[in-house]
């Protein structure tokens, strides 16, 4: 090929370089989203987003309630699940338990959360307690006891 073609090419691939990363800054202006796909113990497939854009291209911006990151373990006779909801008032936090679940859900003008949490096993509902802190909301709640697991069944 000729030397001017090449020269010619490079001129051009920079001048679109340039005009790509023009609006870039390394410290403020730099976009980010994405997303991870699991499965949860309810055997539920999950979608949890990420990024500093997740406004700009998610349902979110539609009204669409998101899904708070949860975290349940469970030590002994204790479950504990730990729930994430940055910028709530605890006024506006639905809590509801059963036997087997913890559901929470946030319906605010600027805040929309909801999530049912499946527990690794059923639960002493009457004994749940629950804590809210900086974004942070902690239920814990004591396991029920399974009982035998076998039960002699008479016959009449």
């Amino acid at each position: 090929m000729d030397k001017d073609v090449w020269e010619e090419f490079f001129r051009n691939f920079n001048r679109r370089f340039d005009s790509f990363f023009s609006g870039f800054t390394p410290a403020g202006n730099v976009k980010t989203y994405g997303y991870t796909m699991y499965q949860g113990p309810d055997g539920v497939p999950h979608v949890r987003e990420f990024g500093n854009a997740v406004g700009e291209y998610s349902p979110r911006t539609l009204g669409v309630a998101r899904e708070p990151l949860t975290d349940v373990t469970r030590v002994g006779d204790d479950i504990s699940v730990v729930v994430e909801l940055p910028g709530v008032e605890k006024e506006d936090i639905v809590l509801e338990g059963g036997k087997n679940f913890i559901s929470v859900s946030v319906d605010t003008e600027g805040k929309k959360f909801s999530k049912t949490v499946a527990l690794p096993c059923d639960a002493e509902a009457d004994s749940a307690e629950a804590e809210y802190n900086n974004g942070i909301l902690e239920i814990r709640v004591k396991a029920a006891d399974p009982g035998p697991e076998r039960k002699r069944i008479d016959i009449k």
